[in-house]
């Protein structure tokens, strides 16, 4: 099937622009302005082609997917399970149908957004070119012809009768959403009204001022394509939705989506991700349902709260900012910072930058500029709404605010149109908050198991060592599927630590049985069989991992050496051997290190293992403090 070309969709607007005039002359100055176009794209006018191109397609994957939004509304009543559409036992083949569609256009949809630019082929533009008479004019059943195209090109595939039928609907069907839709992006995407204007209209005008015809607008094609639009109302909520997305693609266009800073770890998080819709679809749910608030994602160590807000980030572009405390991201105050500067970058608020320390000493800056977005947002489409992410509240350093207030002075109250999506392990917080609904992703154990499967099963089908190991033992792929999620626990960082030990040949002396069950236990056994209760006790080693898991900041080999008093070359020896369990950063011309995530920070400071290890958390801090010290010259 060929693409649905942008010159279908204004063929059919200058159509309804030049609706029953008999008057031949204007008509083929219509058709020969809009084959200009076309003349000029053939030969290679790629921006003007793409924008227009993206655009339509835009509107094409809507018009769908409100349709489908309609048809599950009416079939369900909008009840939902868990994320899940609950209705009567006749309809659930077809829901389920709808909700596969939906999830294939909102892929499309991201796709487009993501996706590198592919030349419309000239076959596509022959076609275009049937809705010309020979000698220039627009076909009189050009609309016909437009609408026939954009209803064969869905309905294959198609298997509901009831979204077969709404496809057709007359008046308020495929062919009349596109048309608000497409009406709805000139009008509020002014690169499109610009290249309308600028490219297709010149031509067209050109040749009207030659017959002393009045001269056509963008407005004009909008108007057509609204009165094509026929019963579609004009506030449905994809629309609204529509507008949103542009407004926010314009004004996001100088700055990146995230924070350098955070750029790495979200690359990071998000390699091999799979899975987690269900998390997916009630964050959707709650923005929908809600007019605002926060969604707090609570799971415990390891489980992957990071890498689903990550991945959240990564497919949204939404605002975002992640503590981490062991690279001493992690204090109120830079929290404010990221944020406020993301959303006066984001929203063109009237706020210089860099801030003044003024306005992030509390929240009430923060909430001045929460307030300031939703009235924005509003007068652009009254459901737009604003997403910000915020990961590891656990993590964040309570001292650095003021006592009693919430974590990160995070508003107690959101305006209309502000979320929240933030994630913690469940643990008390001070974080009093009016709207919220805590999504706890344990409560999901089966959901999470067949995740977990996925990426195990992923992972083996990409590795020949990995099949190499399960061969060895007489598995099949499946069996060790199953066995090593059963051993996982559910927990990804446990298996980001199991499968490239397997891989690297750790434990060719142990069958699956023998492999530690859980996150916890696969500390322990990797810190025996590392040496680190050996005796006597390694304590160089030992010492060495727990500076690297008490300071603040990511830090160099050369000031690891200075605090354990060992050279350079002893302590690059142990980072190499602990390197699965570090962040390796180049930070001003160094490479430093930190520890890779926060529940090893936790195994090391477990009483038993820091009774074994010979070691005191204080000592270490003393040794830490009394090191920096002596380099300030305190």
């Amino acid at each position: 099937m060929e693409p649905i070309t942008w010159g279908f969709i204004v063929a059919a607007a200058l159509s309804g622009v030049i609706g029953n005039k008999a008057d031949v002359v204007v008509n083929q100055a219509f058709g020969k302005g809009f084959k200009a176009i076309l003349n000029r794209l053939k030969q290679g006018d790629e921006p003007v082609n793409q924008e227009l191109q993206k655009a339509v397609n835009r509107s094409f994957l809507l018009a769908q997917q409100s349709i489908v939004l309609n048809c599950l509304e009416e079939l369900t009543g909008g009840r939902k399970y868990r994320g899940v559409y609950d209705c009567l036992p006749q309809y659930r083949g077809d829901v389920k149908w709808l909700e596969q569609k939906l999830k294939q256009l909102k892929a499309e949809l991201h796709q487009l957004e993501t996706a590198e630019f592919v030349a419309v082929s000239v076959t596509s533009f022959a076609e275009i070119e049937l809705l010309l008479t020979p000698d220039g004019a627009l076909v009189g059943n050009s609309i016909q012809t437009v609408r026939d195209k954009l209803i064969d090109a869905v309905n294959q595939g198609a298997i509901v009768p009831y979204y077969q039928d709404k496809v057709v609907q007359a008046g308020g069907g495929l062919f009349e959403r596109m048309c608000a839709f497409f009406a709805a992006e000139m009008s509020n995407n002014p690169i499109v009204s610009n290249i309308v204007q600028g490219q297709l209209l010149t031509q067209i005008n050109g040749n009207l001022q030659e017959i002393q015809a009045q001269q056509l607008t963008v407005r004009d094609l909008e108007n057509s394509l609204r009165d094509l639009a026929g019963n579609v109302p004009q506030d449905i909520a994809e629309i609204k939705g529509l507008l949103q997305r542009i407004d926010q693609q314009l004004v996001m266009s100088s700055p990146p989506p995230v924070p350098l800073q955070f750029q790495s770890l979200i690359d990071d998080k998000t390699e091999g991700f799979v899975g987690r819709e269900f998390v997916f679809n009630a964050i959707e749910a709650f923005l929908q349902e809600q007019p605002n608030g926060y969604f707090i994602i609570e799971a415990d160590p390891g489980v992957g709260k990071s890498a689903i807000l990550a991945e959240y980030v990564r497919r949204t572009g939404c605002v975002a900012h992640f503590n981490v405390r062991s690279q001493g991201i992690n204090r109120a105050e830079e929290f404010l910072k990221s944020i406020c500067i993301q959303l006066i970058e984001r929203y063109q608020l009237p706020y210089e930058v860099p801030l003044h320390p003024d306005n992030t000493r509390d929240g009430n800056f923060l909430a001045r500029l929460l307030n300031e977005i939703s009235t924005k947002c509003r007068d652009v489409a009254d459901n737009a709404c604003t997403v910000i992410a915020v990961d590891a509240l656990d993590e964040v350093d309570l001292d650095s605010q003021a006592k009693g207030a919430n974590v990160l002075y995070l508003p107690a109250s959101l305006p209309n149109g502000v979320y929240f999506i933030v994630t913690k392990r469940p643990i008390s917080l001070p974080f009093v908050v009016n709207k919220s609904h805590v999504f706890n992703v344990m409560d999901y154990q089966a959901e999470s198991l067949d995740d977990v499967q996925v990426y195990i099963r992923q992972r083996t089908h990409q590795s020949p060592l990995l099949q190499e190991w399960i061969a060895s033992r007489e598995l099949t792929i499946e069996e060790f599927v199953i066995r090593l999620g059963e051993k996982s626990d559910r927990n990804f960082m446990y298996l980001r630590y199991v499968l490239p030990g397997i891989e690297h040949g750790e434990y060719n002396d142990l069958s699956i049985e023998n492999l530690p069950k859980g996150l916890e236990q696969y500390y322990y056994q990797h810190w025996e069989r590392m040496g680190m209760t050996a005796k006597p006790l390694p304590r160089t080693k030992i010492k060495i991992v727990y500076v690297l898991s008490e300071a603040l900041k990511p830090i160099s080999c050369e000031l690891i050496s200075q605090f354990v008093n060992e050279d350079e070359f002893t302590v690059q020896e142990v980072l190499e051997e602990w390197e699965q369990f570090l962040r390796e950063q180049e930070i001003e011309g160094q490479i430093r290190y930190s520890i890779y995530h926060a529940s090893f920070q936790d195994f090391l400071h477990r009483r038993e293992i820091v009774k074994k290890a010979g070691v005191t958390i204080q000592g270490i801090n003393a040794l830490i403090a009394d090191n920096l010290a002596a380099e300030l010259g305190l």
